[in-house]
């Protein structure tokens, strides 16, 4: 009797299991999905996820124990969205952005292999930057690449600067290449690449500004910079009032780097979660005069298990206390 019971147990435990396993599909949540660009330190401009004409992103199961994830147009989009005008973005003459965007159709697979960084890397071991595997982008396989239609966005991006606007198009988002607009006759060039889950190293940077949400939306994070005694002693940092303050200090560090990441939570039978992928920009502002500045788009997907999971995982939850119970009464 005992004997069957556990057999009984086990099987109805097997079972919830392979049904909850073999099911692949999930729900998107559209208000826990974003679009995000982040450059220098001005701040944050995101845009909330939306169904729209049908629009949407389905996962799937992928290669090996991955997931695909396939985006509809139009999930992600908005007109004329601007971070704001700040005095503290660190950059003396960037004073505004501004992005009208719509992302176009994508397909991104479980299994993007490695491929060479776009932003960088390819550091000899003698580089103080050098980490293991700088060279390339998904050192081991993750989700990513460029996806069907290129996973590209449509619309532009407007940079206010103090001797005019310039407008970069978004085609190069996600996609990789660089990017080239005038200003002053002189050349801003923008450096993008596919869109990856996994850790991305951008070296080359000189500015030492970025936003970093996580810690607050502070600003002024520091890219650390190589500068003498004498530089350090004339150093400024931006004060609480957008002014500048001299720091009287010899500072002397600097990496030039630049990490990102992005995210797969995923749970691997109930098929919920997030994705978060990145595409880090790095941008030579030229004629500006303030070095090469670090950015980075983010899209994040949310997705919910399907009710039939749920349906399944809780009729079997429920197979296993009547079981139980039974058990107890005999």
């Amino acid at each position: 009797m005992m004997l069957r019971k556990l057999t009984g147990l086990f099987s109805i435990a097997a079972v919830c299991i392979l049904l909850a396993g073999s099911s692949s599909a999930a729900v998107l949540i559209p208000g826990g999905s974003s679009f995000k660009i982040n450059l220098a330190a001005l701040p944050t401009i995101e845009i909330t996820g939306g169904y729209g004409a049908g629009a949407g992103a389905t996962l799937t199961n992928g290669a090996g124990s991955g997931h695909d994830v396939t985006t509809g147009g139009g999930l992600f989009q908005g007109t004329g969205i601007t971070a704001g005008t700040s005095m503290l973005t660190g950059v003396a003459l960037l004073q505004n952005m501004t992005m009208t965007a719509t992302n176009v159709s994508a397909a991104y697979a479980s299994n993007f292999g490695p491929t060479s960084n776009p932003w960088g890397g390819n550091l000899l071991t003698t580089n103080p930057n050098w980490t293991a595997g700088s060279g390339v982008i998904c050192a081991s396989p993750c989700l990513g690449g460029t996806g069907i239609g290129g996973g590209a966005y449509n619309g532009q991006v407007v940079l206010s600067t103090a001797v005019g606007n310039v407008s970069f198009t978004l085609d190069t988002i996600g996609v990789g290449g660089t990017e080239t607009v005038l200003i002053a006759g002189l050349p801003l060039v923008a450096t993008g690449g596919p869109w990856v889950t996994g850790k991305v190293q951008v070296t080359g940077i000189t500015t030492n500004v970025i936003s970093v949400p996580a810690r607050g939306g502070a600003t002024g994070v520091a890219v650390e910079m190589f500068l003498t005694a004498v530089e350090g002693a004339g150093a400024k940092v931006i004060s609480t009032m957008g002014g500048f303050t001299s720091t009287g200090t010899g500072l002397n560090l600097e990496r030039h780097t630049v990490n990102f990441g992005g995210t797969q939570n995923l749970a691997s039978t109930a098929v919920g979660g997030a994705v978060t992928m990145i595409s880090p920009i790095r941008v030579n502002t030229g004629p500006l005069g303030q070095g090469v500045i670090p950015g980075v788009w983010r899209q994040t997907f949310k997705f919910v298990p399907e009710p039939g999971t749920v349906l399944l995982l809780v009729s079997g939850a429920a197979g296993l206390v009547a079981l139980g119970r039974k058990r107890m009464k005999s």
